[in-house]
């Protein structure tokens, strides 16, 4: 005894198979990458957890592509994401700006102005996007 199943596709299939990719990658596997690279990214201020996001854009002929990483916030490029996650040994620039101290009971506030100087840098990789790509899904 024998079992035959005969499929036939129809017209119009690859471009609904091409839709369902597009809207899998923005509503499913970006979202979870995120939060998982959000999960693992250290924090120390919150600004490159909060530029991680995802985006899927147009590699080609309606082939999809799905982006996940930091983002430009207010500020533009968060310049230190790639140094987090890789690590970086080597000369820097720190530009000028303006550290502030809190006092308690509502005292004022008093800036202290860091000039602009180049430091030696040894930041160990504390990977956040890998381990988020490389997890099991679904």
């Amino acid at each position: 005894m024998s079992a035959r199943v005969t499929v036939q596709m129809a017209d119009g299939w690859q471009g609904h198979l091409r839709e369902a990719e597009w809207v899998f990658l923005d509503t499913a596997l970006g979202p979870d990458m995120v939060a998982d690279a959000r999960r693992y990214v250290p924090i120390d201020t919150s600004r490159l957890h909060d530029s991680l996001d995802h985006a899927v854009v147009d590699a080609g002929d309606g082939v999809p592509q799905l982006q996940v990483g930091s983002f430009p916030d207010d500020e533009g490029e968060v310049e230190y994401a790639l140094a987090v996650e890789f690590g970086f040994h080597g000369e820097e620039v720190v530009r000028e700006h303006v550290v502030h101290r809190g006092f308690k009971d509502g005292d004022v506030a008093v800036g202290h102005v860091v000039r602009e100087h180049v430091r030696h840098a040894n930041q160990p990789e504390e990977p956040y996007l890998r381990p988020a790509l490389y997890q099991e899904r679904y």
